[in-house]
């Protein structure tokens, strides 16, 4: 007697960000079929500097109140995400960091024929700018690295950086992933497999007969939907990334790298003693042969997952309460200060001596721990009114950088336990992906670790076991 196939699995996959549409594709060319729930409409097929209208959902709506934490934070409802990949630096986690991770990740991620590495071996061929085109000089007497990114100048000098949402719509196409418009209110496990509550223009429903759930709702959304599944309130950690900047007008010289596009970094220096990778931009020169560098440091949050910030998660009878309280220990901000710091030192060795500080107000100086511009565009509008030398300093407000991290954490100790096959312990079947299962974030973009994670699990829950033939367990 002859076995009959198996059906595909049926994956409901909840967000249509990075993270969710990464697990959507790997579960989809995998042999099952995916629903990918989002509210957000279908409105871009690419990234967003090769479509520079403007579409409704880039506005970003904020699902919490806060204290401290930047108010122009928040989630933006669109097909695709709030960035689409945005730079494409596609960087690890450094080793301190990944040694703070559960032992089969570290191993997943960056060991010998690891995730990272897969991934990267996937996109060089069609995004050239993963690797170093030729040696510059001036970059290797500085001691920069390349910044690996994800992507591509076309003929016109348009930018296009890595997102999985054209090959999402491909697959949408041939009736592989279906795309539904609706916001999920909460997930709940079944005997066999888990249901997803949503709305729509029509009411609420319950839609079920999936065999797994994968939450990918962002770090704060995912919470939220857990919250609402559960029933009950949740306090939990959240982080972001510090970003310190400046930009420095240098006299006529050779280039760290030859410009080509805003979106593409010249070079970078890790600074792993104080949790910072240093980003370096030279924009073109200005008529007069002066040369705009920009530098920006990302630092990490240190310390225990419970010294972050505050994520606090209330279910009320007429819905839910979300409310941020930043918190930043004194090591953290004696990092930034030291990346402050280093931002100075690097400007001054690429101008070969001290720079003059460029202010809109005097009585605020970085004396005092106050960036003196806020604004990028007024900054550089500044340097270019200004002379050789000067120098400008800013500072993305903490909470506004939106790499929000370590709101569920890898780890059964936590407010809400994920085991390290990124399965939420209190709901079989229901899956959580993105930046919020990181148990910590390291100074790298996450984009490459997102990507890396959300792939894996994609291919996990499509096939119903724990690895992938020829993938790291």
């Amino acid at each position: 007697m002859t076995s009959q196939p198996m059906p595909p699995r049926r994956i409901a996959v909840v967000g249509g960000g990075l993270a969710g549409l990464e697990v959507a594709v790997a579960a989809a060319e995998g042999g099952s079929d995916v629903e990918v729930f989002e509210p957000g409409p279908r409105t871009r097929t690419r990234h967003v500097y090769w479509d520079t209208t403007i579409h409704a959902g880039d506005e970003k709506t904020r699902s919490w109140t806060s204290e401290g934490w930047a108010a122009s934070g928040g989630l933006s409802e669109r097909l695709g995400g709030r960035s689409l990949c945005y730079h494409g630096v596609l960087l690890g986690l450094e080793p301190n960091a990944l040694a703070s991770w559960d032992p089969v990740w570290a191993r997943r991620l960056a060991g010998g024929g690891g995730l990272y590495a897969s991934v990267l071996d996937g996109l060089r061929a069609d995004f050239p700018e993963l690797v170093a085109k030729e040696p510059y000089p001036e970059l290797e007497a500085l001691g920069l690295r390349h910044v690996a990114q994800a992507a591509r100048l076309d003929d016109a000098g348009r930018f296009e950086a890595y997102g999985p949402l054209a090959r999402t719509l491909e697959l949408a196409a041939a009736g592989r992933i279906r795309l539904t418009r609706a916001r999920a209110h909460a997930v709940a496990s079944e005997p066999e497999g888990c249901a997803v509550q949503i709305e729509r223009p029509s009411g609420t429903e319950w839609r079920r007969g999936f065999d797994a759930c994968v939450l990918a709702s962002s770090a704060v959304g995912n919470v939220q939907l857990l919250a609402a599944s559960l029933g009950r309130d949740i306090t939990t950690s959240v982080t972001d990334h510090f970003c310190v900047g400046a930009i420095v007008r240098l006299p006529p010289g050779p280039p760290l790298t030859p410009f080509r596009h805003a979106m593409l970094w010249s070079g970078f220096v890790p600074l792993p003693e104080i949790g910072t990778n240093l980003f370096f931009l030279e924009r073109p020169p200005l008529a007069s042969g002066d040369r705009i560098v920009e530098l920006n440091a990302v630092v990490e949050q240190q310390g225990e997952l419970r010294s972050f910030s505050e994520l606090s998660v209330q279910v009320l009878p007429d819905g839910m309460r979300s409310h941020i309280r930043a918190r930043v220990s004194d090591a953290s901000a004696a990092l930034v200060d030291a990346a402050r710091g280093e931002v100075r030192r690097w400007a001054e060795r690429l101008a070969g001596g001290a720079v003059t500080e460029v202010v809109r107000d005097p009585s605020r100086s970085a004396a005092r721990g106050t960036a003196s511009w806020s604004d990028h565009r007024e900054a550089l509008e500044a340097i270019a009114a200004a002379a050789a030398g000067a120098f400008c300093e800013y500072e993305v407000p903490y909470g506004a950088f939106e790499h929000e991290a370590c709101t569920h954490p890898i780890g059964v100790g936590g407010p809400v336990p994920v085991t390290p096959d990124l399965e939420v312990v209190e709901l079989p079947g229901v899956h959580v992906a993105g930046p919020g299962a990181f148990p910590r974030l390291g100074a790298a973009n996450p984009a490459l670790t997102i990507i890396a994670m959300s792939r894996w699990l994609g291919e996990r829950v499509g096939r119903g076991k724990v690895s992938a033939p020829g993938m790291p367990t």
